[in-house]
């Protein structure tokens, strides 16, 4: 298929942050918050140029024949437009077709066109050539807390702001549970705080939505912060979290501290085993220097016996995670 006239040559692909004006942009990938920012500097881009601009989206599980050449086609007085064609996972074949054909012609110099393809293998053969024929933005799904970590980094220096890792950590566990939060979280931190973040920035704005997780409750615990500990583990149990989940957190962190108590090899391979990111890592060494491994092994105790109590051997399962998290943090008192 031989490209069309005025088009771009590929592009290695930019960041939605800077992602500029083309004639062909593809949104590929599932994640909404980071193809909806793609889009929206686009258009804002396009504003700024042509105040006039205008937009239309395109139901392409709907369209007609011709739709897309009649949107498309050169104007009478060469307004500037921009279309979107929505969700090309679940277009029908009259556009299919249509767009192929579309790509061959000449291309509008005053038409944007910007493509959202989720996920799936319905229409490869049409993202193939869009990929090769205009820009293409990445909106892969961000699930894991390193990619979110990454994430929140080139927010700050896309912005040229700076966020101490301590904060960017806490931000990921403050409000990472969706990026669009995450993302908002970002620019009010940004908007509110002139000078560089910092850990209690972070939890002076988002210290109260942070959940009461099994992780947090864990954390507190061989952090020997006893009060602070059974405080989150309450409320933990309050809004819904089971013990043993709660066990199974404290078992795990049990683990990290048992193999780091005493360790004294690299820690790559470590990280590995206990399949720890190196952040995470570093964390759960920082822990770990508080204790010795007599210690450590008592916790470990400590812990399968709660463990085996909320599993039935106790007819007070959430007491039997209490006395376990006081036994654990006494070794710090």
């Amino acid at each position: 298929m031989p490209p069309r006239a005025s088009r771009r040559t590929p592009s290695e692909g930019p960041d939605f942050r800077t992602v500029e004006p083309a004639a062909l942009i593809l949104l590929k990938g599932a994640e909404d918050y980071v193809a909806t920012r793609a889009l929206d500097r686009v258009r804002a881009v396009l504003k700024t140029q042509h105040p006039d601009l205008e937009y239309t989206r395109m139901d392409v599980s709907e369209a007609t024949r011709g739709e897309l050449a009649t949107l498309a086609s050169p104007s009478l007085f060469g307004e500037p437009r921009l279309i979107l064609a929505e969700d090309l996972a679940h277009m029908n074949e009259i556009f299919l077709e249509d767009m192929l054909r579309f790509l061959e012609e000449p291309a509008d110099p005053d038409v944007t066109l910007v493509f959202r393809h989720s996920g799936g293998n319905r229409g490869k053969k049409l993202t193939d050539a869009l990929s090769a024929l205009g820009v293409v933005v990445d909106c892969s799904t961000v699930r894991s807390d390193n990619d979110k970590l990454d994430f929140v980094r080139k927010e700050f220096r896309a912005a040229q702001r700076t966020i101490h890792p301590e904060a960017a950590r806490a931000l990921v566990s403050a409000a990472g549970s969706t990026l669009s939060d995450l993302g908002s979280a970002c620019q009010q931190l940004m908007r509110d705080v002139p000078e560089d973040i910092t850990a209690e920035h972070v939890d002076k704005y988002f210290g109260g939505r942070v959940e009461a997780s099994a992780f947090k409750v864990a954390d507190a615990t061989f952090a020997g912060r006893g009060e602070s500990a059974l405080r989150l583990y309450r409320h933990a149990i309050a809004t819904g979290v089971s013990p043993v989940a709660v066990t199974a957190a404290l078992a795990m962190k049990a683990r990290q501290v048992a193999a780091l108590v005493d360790h004294r090899g690299a820690q790559t391979e470590l990280a590995q085993t206990l399949k720890m990111a190196p952040w995470q890592l570093k964390q759960a060494a920082e822990i770990a220097r508080r204790w010795g491994p007599r210690e450590a092994a008592d916790a470990v105790e400590a812990v399968a016996q709660a463990d085996a109590e909320v599993k039935g051997v106790s007819r007070t399962p959430q007491y039997a995670v209490e006395k376990a998290i006081s036994r654990i943090t006494t070794h710090l008192s």
